[in-house]
């Protein structure tokens, strides 16, 4: 974003000065719009984003709204940007006094560029901001936080509101910066197209609708997709059961479930729409693999040398789409034998779907390393093996051979639950049977999911076994669902869920 800014104003597209006053009455409306009544103080750093501030604090006046302003920095922004407005400006020296007097504060404090511990001045006015009553709208991201690689490497403002402008931020979807946003909205502001094109994309609500489509009223079973999932040794039948479930509640047309011969009962009774297959049975996993429009193994796969050779029969007889997870992805791993074949060559896609602990493993890495840079994991993984990668995380990220990448926007701590990952690799493997891309099916499933938990499984002591029965409601909701509430906003996504206030500053 720092670039597409500079670019814009260096090439003359736009004038810097048409672009804070955008961005600043972009956040006094949605300001006024979540708190249309009360004072308003506005904390004003030297940068760019107290700039921003100014420009709202100046436009909520002059809509009649009692707004004050205090000097967070070492100096103001260029006075020009109060258009001749005789607004009066306190220093530092009020702030208790102001922010006791408001029920909203403006944070324009610092910047984007922060790589390092605010320093003491900002590190004390961040902290009166946290420990105010008032509420905080932040400026682009709230100060103190990474926008880059969303550290908070001290003091940070802990916002209820953050208009962040241009494009959502990478640093500004990941944690620990995501609990500090609250909620991001997203507005443009006069950017011209970048050019390249960043290639990263958040997963919306619209973009998931668009992916999937509507089903024709003279459709059948047989136009909806066969899917086969394979998994659930003895003892594990639940994950398999879980898959399959959510498939069905995808909007698969058949499923057919491969598994061990003593979870047939389990099955039937529990998926009873559900076709058994006995992977003792060679020949009818042979038919089922070759009959099948994708194919999602793992789940509760179980681990041992019949397992790997399992995944390696399914994995040199499919030619379709494929799946893999859970224990599926530790054959991978595990095993110098069970290799991913070139999908070029094969003419299936792949899309493999790890947690970072899983993920660590086919890297040959730590789980540390994974988490200190998850987009690049999946990156390297998606190059290196020729493959689209689904890494589980808040964000969860999807990279594709090549460098795309696309991070998900909803979180929820109900997905850590267990089960929940052999929810997704149904819901996967439905959206690659009716004919998805691994990548599109990886981002309309990522999405219908997290809707679905985040409206039907409470956050504590929600199970997976609550999410197949509220995707059907999911997908249908995706269509109502609005970007944001003024025309023209792309993204818009809530709070995280259960933020309480810090003690004391962070």
């Amino acid at each position: 974003m720092a670039e597409i800014d500079r670019v814009a104003v260096e090439s003359g597209a736009i004038p810097e000065r048409a672009l804070i006053e955008n961005a600043g009455r972009a956040l006094a409306r949605h300001l006024h719009e979540k708190y249309p009544s009360g004072r308003i103080v506005v904390l004003a750093g030297s940068g760019h984003n107290g700039a921003d501030a100014l420009v709202a604090g100046r436009t909520l006046a002059a809509w009649g709204r009692s707004v004050g302003f205090v000097q967070c920095g070492s100096r103001l922004p260029a006075p020009r940007v109060l258009a001749g407005w005789d607004l009066p400006i306190e220093s530092a020296e009020a702030l208790e006094h102001e922010l006791a007097a408001a029920t909203v504060a403006i944070d324009g404090i610092l910047g984007t560029g922060l790589q390092t511990v605010p320093r003491a001045p900002q590190a004390r006015i961040i902290e009166c901001a946290n420990a105010a009553q008032a509420a905080v709208v932040a400026a682009d991201g709230p100060s103190g936080v990474d926008f880059t690689t969303g550290g908070v490497p001290g003091a940070a403002i802990r916002a209820d509101l953050t208009v962040t402008f241009g494009w959502p931020k990478i640093g500004l979807l990941r944690f620990p910066a995501r609990a500090q946003v609250g909620d991001l909205v997203c507005v443009e502001i006069g950017f011209p197209p970048p050019d390249p094109v960043p290639g990263t994309r958040a997963v919306t609500a619209s973009w998931a609708a668009e992916l999937l489509g509507g089903r024709p009223p003279a459709g059948h079973k047989g136009d909806a997709g066969y899917l086969a999932i394979v998994g659930g040794e003895p003892g594990m039948a639940g994950a398999v059961v879980l898959a399959a479930r959510a498939a069905v509640r995808s909007g698969i047309g058949i499923v057919r479930v491969v598994s061990a011969p003593e979870n047939r009962d389990i099955l039937q009774t529990s998926v009873p729409e559900a076709v058994f297959v006995d992977w003792t049975d060679a020949e009818a996993v042979e038919a089922t693999l070759g009959w099948a429009d994708a194919v999602a193994i793992g789940p509760g796969l179980g681990t041992g040398s019949a397992r790997v050779a399992l995944v390696e029969r399914v994995l040199a007889a499919a030619t379709v789409p494929l799946v893999v997870d859970a224990d599926g992805l530790n054959a991978l791993a595990a095993s110098a034998s069970v290799a991913l074949r070139d999908p070029a060559a094969s003419g299936r896609p792949i899309l493999l779907t790890p947690h970072p602990g899983e993920m660590a493993r086919l890297l040959g890495s730590s789980v540390a390393e994974v988490r200190e840079d998850p987009p690049a994991a999946a990156r390297r993984l998606a190059d290196a093996a020729s493959v689209t990668v689904l890494l589980k995380g808040a964000p969860t990220w999807v990279a594709r051979p090549g460098g795309e990448l696309r991070a998900t926007t909803l979180v929820s701590s109900a997905f850590a639950s267990g089960g929940m990952g052999d929810v997704l690799t149904g819901v996967c493997g439905a959206y690659l049977g009716v004919g998805l891309a691994p990548a599109d099916a990886a981002t309309a499933a990522l999405a219908v999911t997290a809707l679905a938990v985040l409206r039907g499984v409470d956050e504590v002591g929600g199970s997976a076994a609550d999410v197949p029965e509220a995707l059907v409601s999911a997908r249908r909701a995706l269509a109502t669902l609005r970007p944001g509430a003024w025309p023209g906003v792309p993204l818009a996504l809530p709070a995280v869920p259960g933020r309480g206030p810090a003690e004391g500053p962070n």
